[in-house]
Parts: C-alpha cells; sequence; structure tokens
C-alpha cells in the first residue's frame, strides 16, 4: 500500500495531462489504484484540500465532482484525523521544518503503516521515516 498526498488528486483535476507531465502522473496512479494494481491511502484532510482547491480553481459544482469521485475512488483508504494522527503531527512539527497540514499527512502516513508516500510535495523529504516518490 502507498499513501496519497492531497496534490495527487489536484494534479489529476485540476491540469491539462496533455500539456503537464505530472498531471498525466498523478491519473497514472489514480488509475493503478481504480484498478486494483495498487492500494492506496489518504487522510479525510485530503477531500478538504481537494475541494477547495477545484472550487476555487473551477468553481463549486467541479469542487464537489471531484470531493464526490475522491471518496468513491476503489481501493482507496481513507483514514480520519483523530487525536493519534494529531498528536503524532505535532511530533512531527517539533522534529522537521513542515506545514501544519504536511504534518498531518505525514502522521497519517505513519500511523497507518505507510513507508511510502506519492506526492510532489519536496518538503517532504526531511521525514527521516517515509520515502517520498515524486510525480516527475
Amino acid at each position: 500500500m502507498v499513501y496519497l498526498d492531497s496534490n495527487v488528486f489536484i494534479y489529476a483535476v485540476t491540469h491539462d495531462s496533455t500539456k503537464y507531465a505530472k498531471a498525466r502522473k498523478a491519473i497514472d496512479v489514480l488509475r493503478k489504484v481504480e484498478e486494483g494494481d495498487t492500494k492506496a491511502v489518504t487522510s479525510f484532510l485530503t477531500w478538504d484540500e481537494l475541494v477547495w482547491v477545484v472550487w476555487k480553481l473551477k468553481g463549486r459544482d467541479a469542487g464537489i465532482r471531484a470531493g464526490s469521485a475522491l471518496l468513491k475512488l476503489e481501493n482507496l483508504s481513507l483514514s480520519a484525523v483523530n487525536s493519534s494522527v494529531m498528536l503524532r503531527s505535532q511530533e512531527l512539527l517539533e522534529k522537521y521544518p513542515l506545514k501544519p497540514r504536511d504534518s498531518i499527512h505525514m502522521a497519517t502516513a505513519l500511523l497507518t503503516g505507510e513507508k511510502e508516500v506519492v506526492s510532489d510535495d519536496s518538503d517532504l523529504d526531511a521525514v527521516r521515516e517515509i520515502v517520498r516518490r515524486s510525480l516527475d
């Protein structure tokens, strides 16, 4: 299994895959998840980030559709943001130069047992317990 950062979903929805290699790669990653070739997990925080970004860029209806598609994606587990995640997130913030949302994603990955994260966010490279796989 692999942890998917929110930017995987955002690239797939907001960028033209005929022009942007990262969008093509994100779509490929999500297709592999949907087809069962890859099992994946992400945080419910991802839903919030995806809906908000798509809403801002493409309108409310597009944001709602993107959120619905994420929730229906086969072979994707969604993990709750709970007190355990937040305590681990705080530890990661104190240990690494992460932004708060990034620390929530990394805490979720670690608490779900994931050691590999698909993300275009190079700030995550600071977390030694995780190996980041880029969309490049």
